[in-house]
């Protein structure tokens, strides 16, 4: 089992606190079960019991569903950095070590049979446009695909978990291939738009992307007006016996300025710029023995905007299903189009959380790219069927360079006699 390790030190008086960090990786039967261990080791150092907090984060692009075992810690959201981590506060002896083992999916990994099948639809549509005017084309896009999948396949086999030296060359061979398996389905919508140019159905569905497609737009329908987003700050005095004063501060998410804080109820509102962050503060409160303070702060809503785009995409897949009406040849663009506003209806229909908190935040940052897959299979089908709309119409195959001189020689001899007609008509009436 291949491991490394990073290092993060904090100091407070006389104690010290150290995380130790390592990875190690696990591989499982299936080609997408691979598994990584994420393990923390606590230490308190200091020569007294304290209460140790464990704070670590999660590789990026890791979601809670991707935590297959937390080892008893809890799982929380960085909403500026839009990444996991997993945390916890421990009671520790002196000089006591504690071991946490985190295990994660290995979510870099291409899915070899998703490419596999690429591969099939292209060797599919190699034999459909076979004999057409497409065919040379169309044979030039399945060599590519066919020496494009096997480099996917070689270079995932080269850089498995348990065969690099450094965890990095795994992820980064993961990340290669992405561009990789891009190029494949621009290839394989190529070949699609080919067959459908022919007469033909490409497939059950589109799987390809079309390299002129236009690409989502989150920006293109924001509201008018932004609603309003409550969010709760509360602090308490556990001693029972004496005041005391909490200094607050509370930084808010990379989205919003100071104007975005409509009611700070009571709260200061400032910009710091070493962290480039509005934030929220209070130090001269003082709270009673066992009291309990809570702000309720209205907020411009920033995340939860997609409504308008929602209803937008919906209006366009109605418009494009009724473009694509009977026309049997391309049931795999209507099979695309009925699979998005199922999609699309069902994002509609989900309901977030109410108070604004990171759950919030990172619910409607999914949302988000939701949408966005949902308008690019849009997208993908609108430039399929603009390729359509310009072959309509019949097809006249252009003249020979012979035939072009002599359509050209008929014309100029048919305006030299309609002059000669003319001057001879003028000749006449004016003698």
């Amino acid at each position: 089992m291949k491991s490394y390790k990073s290092f993060l030190v904090l100091g407070r008086l006389r104690w010290l606190f150290c995380l130790i960090i390592a990875f190690g990786f696990a591989c499982a039967d299936s080609a997408m079960g691979g598994k990584l261990v994420i393990v923390i080791q606590a230490a308190n150092k200091a020569p007294v019991k304290k209460s140790v907090a464990i704070r670590s984060s999660l590789p990026a692009k890791i979601t809670p569903e991707d935590v297959l075992e937390s080892a008893g810690l809890n799982i929380g959201y960085d909403v500026k950095s839009d990444t996991y981590y997993v945390e916890d506060s421990i009671e520790m002896e002196p000089g006591q070590i504690r071991r946490f083992d985190v295990v994660v999916r290995d979510i870099w990994l291409i899915d070899l049979a998703e490419v596999e099948s690429y591969r099939k639809r292209a060797n599919i549509l190699s034999s459909m446009l076979s004999g057409s005017k497409y065919s040379a084309d169309s044979d030039q896009e399945l060599t590519m695909i066919n020496d494009l999948v096997s480099e996917i396949g070689d270079r995932q086999a080269k850089n498995g978990i348990t065969s690099v030296e450094h965890p990095i060359d795994h992820i980064q061979a993961y990340e290669t291939n992405l561009k990789v398996l891009q190029k494949v389905k621009h290839g394989i919508g190529k070949m699609e738009n080919l067959a459908m140019s022919a007469g033909l159905n490409p497939g059950k569905s589109l799987i390809g992307d079309d390299i002129t497609a236009s690409i989502p737009r989150d920006d293109a329908h924001m509201p008018d007006e932004y609603g309003e987003a409550i969010m709760r700050i509360t602090v308490h005095n556990q001693s029972a016996t004496r005041s005391i004063k909490p200094d607050i501060r509370r930084d808010l998410p990379p989205e919003l300025s100071v104007d975005d804080v409509l009611d700070s109820n009571g709260l200061e509102v400032r910009f710091d710029p070493k962290v480039k962050l509005t934030y929220l503060f209070k130090y001269d409160l003082v709270l009673a023995p066992q009291e309990t303070k809570t702000f309720v702060v209205r907020i411009r809503d920033k995340w939860n905007i997609n409504s308008g785009r929602m209803i937008f995409l919906q209006e366009k897949a109605n418009k494009l299903l009724e473009m694509s009406s009977g026309r049997n040849h391309i049931e795999a663009v209507i099979n695309t189009l009925n699979g998005a506003v199922e999609e699309l209806e069902l994002v509609m229909k989900a309901k977030g959380p109410t108070e604004l908190n990171p759950a919030y935040i990172a619910y409607y940052r999914r949302q988000s790219e939701s949408i966005d897959d949902i308008e690019h299979s849009l997208n993908r089908v609108d430039a399929a069927l603009e390729t359509l709309e310009t072959t309509k119409g019949y097809k006249v195959p252009a003249p020979d360079k012979k035939t072009t001189w002599l359509i050209i020689y008929v014309i100029l001899g048919f305006l030299a006699v309609m002059s000669l007609l003319f001057f001879l008509r003028w000749y006449v009436r004016s003698s």
